[in-house]
């Protein structure tokens, strides 16, 4: 019996009819379909290279950041001695929250590539057919619209979950606990924990709170929002811009450059987020392994609550 079955294989749609299982012969491509999949061959195969939007970075799923892992460990140790009972519940209570906010980043950051992906599919059917005069194809619509909002959410839990951590390793000084991640990097005492939120501000997260500050309290990245495919040497490109220069605050001043480009800068700031909890997780551990975590056990139920 003859069976007429479809591959999808490497991007490229192959119609065969195959025999039974049980059938000496080999498959025969059909001539009923060659032509027709001929055609579809070449514009799936063309299409998947064209523009293609950078990969997403491994995420944690349904485990909990390197923070609160330790933290989980560090408070099981001590539950059953006197005087950490307020600490236990703070190490219990606060890091849920940092938690909430970084798998909100991981659910915005995945609804972003999925929008860049259906503009890409769209944006590449028009280069194929574009002829070689066209240096760049754009588009501006609802996806567009939802991709620029996502990115503002994603930075708002980005810079929330920052600021949440500068609280959940208050126990590590003596001093109340400051409400800001900014806050915290102004302290001047010799610390390792203070040496690691000061270095992680002067290489990236100065520069998302620009970006967060611009585009939540002042302008968006423009009033006509698009994406575009723009022809180069190497092929086509695929481009949601972004400014250079955030800290102008205005639609007419932003600069542009071919290395700044939101999906990427967004995988970075991840890439950068998940490295900053590990080695933060290691230092708190490193810490408490020396007996100088927590140092404050007390006046930790109202850490974050402005006074006055």
């Amino acid at each position: 019996m003859v069976a007429t079955a479809c591959f999808l294989c490497r991007g490229i749609l192959v119609f065969r009819d195959c025999k039974s299982p049980t059938a000496q012969n080999p498959c025969r491509v059909s001539t009923r379909y060659q032509l027709n999949c001929e055609m579809k061959e070449v514009n799936l195969h063309t299409s998947r290279e064209i523009g293609l939007v950078p990969p997403l970075p491994q995420m944690r799923r349904y485990q909990s950041p390197e923070v609160v892992r330790v933290l989980d460990r560090v408070r099981r140790e001590l539950d059953y001695r006197d005087g950490f009972e307020e600490f236990c519940w703070f190490a219990r209570e606060y890091p849920r929250c940092y938690r909430c906010h970084l798998d909100g980043a991981d659910f915005r950051l995945g609804t972003m590539h999925k929008s860049l992906n259906s503009i890409r599919q769209q944006l590449a059917m028009r280069a194929i057919a574009a002829n070689s005069q066209t240096f760049e194809i754009a588009i501006g619509n609802h996806l567009v619209n939802r991709l620029y909002w996502d990115f503002e959410s994603y930075l708002s839990e980005i810079n929330i979950a920052l600021d949440l951590l500068a609280r959940v390793v208050g126990p590590a000084f003596q001093q109340q606990s400051p409400l800001s991640f900014n806050n915290l990097c102004k302290r001047s005492e010799p610390h390792m924990i203070l040496d690691l939120f000061q270095s992680a501000q002067r290489r990236w997260v100065s520069r998302l709170k620009d970006y967060r500050d611009c585009f939540v309290h002042y302008t968006p990245v423009d009033t006509l929002l698009q994406v575009t495919m723009q022809r180069c040497a190497t092929g086509w490109e695929l481009r949601a811009k972004l400014p250079t220069n955030p800290n102008i605050r205005e639609i007419l001043g932003f600069r542009y450059s071919r290395r700044i480009e939101l999906m990427r800068y967004a995988i970075i700031v991840h890439r950068h987020m998940t490295a900053f909890d590990r080695v933060v997780a290691k230092a708190l551990m490193k810490l408490y392994r020396k007996g100088a975590f927590p140092v404050r056990t007390e006046h930790l139920f109202f850490v974050g609550r402005r006074s006055g």
